[in-house]
């Protein structure tokens, strides 16, 4: 390991492909022109083979100049095919390193390498895509050989935990399913398609539009509505399946400082989050999990890459039976504590001042509608009743517990019951705040804030009974007068 070395030859072809996959818009207009204007065949043909040759040729370049070497300092990468760039990542810096394999990966028997460094930046400080099984273990266990004492040499993975007897948890297909089943993400996959069918309409004869259009006007509405409802359980389903392809094998293991999370069938991910990264606990029930008594939780990680599709989060397990969180922590995260028993409720004067304000809107907007539109009354109904139930769920829900060092808030977000468990020493940041009206009421809101992903987190909580606000504030002081 000590002397540069080139990626696997398969990095020429990934390079090569992505800058395809980028390229498909540029296709498609080419395809357009070529199926809608005459006389431009063989220039296109020439100029997606020149594209393409092109593009070959710098795929070839950039592996060529790419090269790594592992030494006792930590990783020298040196990269550019006319502008040299060097960059050395020090053994102390680095946080965590995971491997990361899509289907070719497997298929080949290599995997890529990511590692994070303790920067201020929310991508992947280091990448190398192609790698195989046996050199990337090995680069692992020489940059982890200053952080940990592992004069044996053994690597993280399935049979070492089973060895070591470590706490382990694996997700079952069942719970798999019954995560993607209730995750919401029907809405989402939906309005990605819709977006995706805007872009590619232009491309469609229209022939094939006009013939659509009319066959669907032709048809009855119970025909339709039984089109519409066999479309949203193809969107559902498709939703489900991805959600098992992307987490399904999905496993936790527990070390001694750190926590290991493998999952993926078709891109396997191999991640580890050290324990001094971990700002918090997050324990969150939407409204389809909420009566099924399931949740999902989540870490929150100061830096590393951030993933916009899991707000900024990471799954520490998909789906658990609320029932068998404490345990689960007490097993993978001793460090937190789960006890919603002992949250303490809102006040109810909150609850009160809500309802009466929800009520007296409606009512002013109900007056004004009924003289001007001459609409029914009744029809406020509809945007009253459900106010009243996010009222009711809010302060049945929402509250905060101290537990020596961990705070736990609850709170009533957008359609979601979160329960967050926050140590006293990753708390950035502890306001509370209250108008006058709440004052007298005797109640105030409670902010508390973390580092996540160097853009932090607020978590808030509405209705905090003024001697619970004191006693929080003083514990959260003492912390920082030590």
């Amino acid at each position: 390991m000590f002397e540069s070395k080139r990626l696997h030859i398969s990095a020429l072809f990934f390079r090569l492909f992505k800058i395809l996959k980028e390229s498909l818009w540029l296709f498609l207009s080419a395809f357009f022109v070529y199926f809608n204007i005459d006389g431009y065949e063989q220039y296109i043909f020439i100029a997606i083979g020149v594209f393409v040759i092109i593009s070959l040729l710098y795929s070839w370049l950039s592996w060529w100049r790419f090269t790594y070497m592992v030494n006792t300092d930590g990783l020298l990468i040196e990269k550019g095919i006319f502008i040299r760039q060097k960059r050395s990542i020090a053994k102390q810096r680095i946080q965590s390193i995971n491997f990361n394999q899509n289907i070719l990966h497997r298929l080949l028997g290599l995997t890529e390498l990511q590692i994070e460094t303790a920067g201020r930046d929310m991508k992947v400080d280091a990448k190398l895509t192609s790698l195989s099984m046996t050199d990337a273990q090995a680069i692992r266990k020489l940059l982890k050989q200053f952080q940990v004492n592992d004069e044996d040499g053994n690597s993280y993975d399935y049979d070492f935990a089973l060895e070591r007897k470590l706490p382990k948890y694996e997700a079952s297909y069942k719970h798999l399913f019954l995560f993607g089943s209730t995750s919401g993400g029907l809405g989402v996959l939906m309005s990605i398609l819709f977006i995706f069918g805007l872009g590619v309409e232009e491309f469609i004869p229209e022939q094939i539009i006009d013939f659509v259009s009319s066959w669907l006007t032709a048809q009855s509405i119970i025909t339709l509505i039984i089109l519409s409802t066999f479309v949203l359980l193809l969107f559902w389903l498709a939703g489900v399946i991805g959600s098992v392809i992307k987490y399904g094998d999905f496993t936790v293991v527990r070390y001694e400082d750190e926590i290991l999370i493998t999952r993926g069938l078709w891109e396997k991910k191999q991640l580890t989050f050290p324990l001094k990264r971990i700002q918090g606990v997050v324990v969150k029930q939407n409204l389809l999990r909420l009566p099924l008594r399931f949740a999902t939780i989540y870490l929150e990680i100061a830096g590393g890459e951030a993933d916009q599709k899991e707000s900024m989060r990471t799954i520490l397990f998909p789906l658990i039976k609320k029932k068998e969180i404490a345990i689960f922590l007490a097993e993978i995260l001793p460090e937190y504590t789960y006890m919603p028993e002992q949250v303490a409720r809102i006040s109810r004067r909150y609850l009160y001042l809500n309802i009466g304000l929800a009520s007296l809107l409606t009512l002013v907007v109900g007056l004004v509608v009924w003289y001007l539109l001459s609409l029914p009354y009744l029809l406020l109904l509809v945007f009253l009743i459900p106010s009243f139930l996010y009222i009711i769920l809010e302060y049945q829900v929402s509250g905060c517990y101290l537990n020596g060092q961990q705070l736990t808030l609850q709170s009533w977000g957008w359609l979601s019951k979160e329960t967050i468990l926050l140590k006293r020493p990753r708390i950035q940041a502890m306001s509370a705040y209250a108008g006058l009206i709440q004052r007298r009421l005797g109640y105030a809101n409670i902010k508390a804030s973390i580092l996540n992903n160097f853009l932090g987190r607020h978590y808030l909580v509405r209705g905090i009974k003024l001697p619970e606000i004191e006693r929080v504030q003083d514990w959260y002081s003492y912390a920082k007068k030590e």
